[in-house]
C-alpha cells in the first residue's frame, strides 16, 4: 500500500516540476538575424537554422500549416511569419519586436 501513496504524490508532482521547466524554458528562445541566416537558439545552443537564401519573404499573416516557434505564452503582436520557397513550411517566430526583427531580415536579404 506504501508504493501506492508514493505514486499519487510522485507523479503530479512530477507533471508540476516538468510543467514549470517548460514554461521557463519557452522564455529562453532567441531568434538572431546573421549574415546568411537566421538562428532559434536556446541558452546559446541552435535548435533551428533558416537559410537567408531559403527565404521568399515575411509577413504578419498565417497562411497554411506552419513550424512554430514561440518564446512567449502570450503571442499577441509579436507574430512574424517566414514563407520559404517551394513547397516548405512557413515558420512563424514571436520576436519581441516583429518590425524591428522584419527590417534585420529584409536588410540580410537585400545583402544575399
Amino acid at each position: 500500500m506504501e508504493n501506492w501513496e508514493i505514486i499519487t504524490w510522485a507523479l503530479p508532482t512530477g507533471w508540476l516540476i516538468f510543467s514549470v521547466f517548460i514554461v521557463l524554458a519557452i522564455h529562453q528562445i532567441n531568434f538572431e538575424v546573421n549574415s546568411d541566416d537566421i538562428s532559434i537558439k536556446i541558452l546559446g545552443l541552435r535548435l533551428r537554422r533558416i537559410p537567408l537564401k531559403d527565404i521568399q519573404r515575411t509577413s504578419k499573416q498565417i497562411k497554411g500549416k506552419p513550424e512554430i516557434w514561440s518564446n512567449t505564452l502570450r503571442t499577441n503582436h509579436r507574430v512574424l511569419v517566414i514563407y520559404r520557397k517551394g513547397k516548405l513550411r512557413p515558420i512563424v517566430i514571436t520576436p519581441e519586436n516583429r518590425y524591428v526583427f522584419r527590417k534585420k531580415i529584409d536588410e540580410a536579404l537585400s545583402k544575399v
